[in-house]
């Protein structure tokens, strides 16, 4: 039983890394896209490859314990849920697209 709760443990924080790697990798694209020559060839290729990171890392783990999946999925999400609320606009700021 403990060697589970330490397995699902490190899925978690494999999913908190999943998360940051990819939604903080399109935070920065979005950052950088103004400053880009080619901005939609930019945003395809950062998308590629946060992806295919994703993608790999929750394959990794679905091979290892569908259980522990669980734990890498609902952290991924957990973490696009705090950085949308740590990085993004608030209502009314200046760069909200509501506003447009």
């Amino acid at each position: 039983m403990t060697v589970d709760v330490i397995q699902w443990g490190l899925a978690f924080l494999w999913g908190v890394f999943l998360g940051v790697f990819y939604f903080g990798g399109l935070w920065v694209t979005l950052k950088m896209m103004p400053r880009k020559e080619r901005p939609k060839r930019w945003l395809a290729f950062s998308y590629i490859v946060r992806l295919a990171g994703a993608l790999a890392g929750f394959w990794i783990v679905v091979q290892k314990d569908p259980l522990a999946f669980l734990f890498t999925f609902v952290a991924f999400f957990a973490v696009r849920i705090i950085l949308t609320r740590a990085l993004g606009h608030k209502i009314g700021e200046k760069g909200n697209a509501a506003q447009s």
